[in-house]
């Protein structure tokens, strides 16, 4: 069977960015090829294949089992977040209740769906609330994130996101926004109606405890909060069918489930484990001796 580009590019340990480098073409080119999006993309395919193989990559299939950790899987979870992002985002959509809120507990993929998004998404930035962190240190992340610069002030930070919010609306998600202050809460408020700029802010559960008590918050939420649930079996197959091209059996999804507790950076930690132990044996598929070393350790 003819090996595909996406395989191809596993099988080299390339991701879609470092193959549209070496192929002097934008990515979103290589994703819709992969995809088979592209107009007559077979010949596409066929052509960026040769040309990788002149660079020195093989089309040969190495043995043991290869992950791409950086997939997505629209979850439930990962869908509602996105349906949410997209809606504060709408260029022609309203400002009324412009923030929206992302929660769970540790490990539920939040960070990982809140970069994937980003990186999908131009008018969308991210911001990684460091604990400890002023408001004006807050607010020079969050003019870096929209208008790459770094204002001195405090008046400077809100005149910068005035002037670059005025034509275009930008989306900024705020990561660990539990760790905010109440009073960073509060600034994050002002900024969103004088400014127009849109937030998501993302974090555990007791975000939503904090917002509460807070009416002038509270009321300026976007309904629905997206809540990120624990993940299933069935969640666990459609990442290994994503991220390493394979199938795998109901009871090895279910055995994989219960070991990550819900967890999605414990599933692509599972994934990379099982992935060394195929290598190390030359086994390309999940196998049950895999599957109890891995829940013995």
């Amino acid at each position: 069977m003819k090996m595909g580009l996406a395989t191809f590019l596993k099988s080299n340990g390339l991701s879609m960015q470092e193959a549209a480098r070496a192929l002097g073409v934008d990515k979103s080119q290589v994703v819709k090829v992969c995809s088979h999006d592209y107009p007559h993309w077979e010949e596409k395919e066929s052509d960026f294949i040769e040309r990788l193989k002149q660079r020195g990559f093989s089309d040969s299939i190495p043995q043991g089992i290869d992950i791409d950790t950086d997939v997505m899987v629209l979850t439930p979870s990962v869908s509602n977040f996105k349906a949410l992002a997209d809606d504060l985002a709408d260029q022609g959509g309203t400002l009324s209740s412009s923030i929206g809120m992302a929660i769970g507990v540790a490990e539920r993929g939040k960070t990982h769906t809140s970069k994937w998004y980003v990186q999908e998404n131009p008018r969308a930035a991210y911001v990684l609330f460091v604990d400890g962190s002023t408001k004006v240190q807050l607010l020079r992340d969050i003019c870096d994130a929209v208008a790459h610069v770094r204002p001195y002030s405090f008046g400077h930070c809100i005149t910068t996101l005035e002037e670059s919010c005025k034509y275009t609306r930008s989306l900024i998600i705020i990561d660990e926004a539990d760790k905010l202050p109440v009073e960073h809460l509060e600034m994050l408020r002002g900024i969103n109606e004088r400014c127009n700029l849109p937030l998501l802010l993302v974090g555990e559960e007791g975000l939503k405890v904090k917002t509460d008590r807070v009416p002038r918050l509270r009321s300026r939420i976007r309904k629905p909060i997206v809540l990120f649930e624990p993940a299933g079996s069935v969640d666990v197959a459609a990442y290994w069918h994503e991220a390493a091209g394979i199938d795998i059996e109901r009871t090895a999804a279910e055995t994989l489930a219960r070991h990550a507790a819900g967890g999605f950076r414990s599933i692509v930690n599972d994934s990379i484990a099982i992935s060394k132990m195929s290598k190390a044996s030359s086994v390309s598929t999940v196998t049950p001796k895999m599957l109890e070393k891995l829940c013995a350790a």
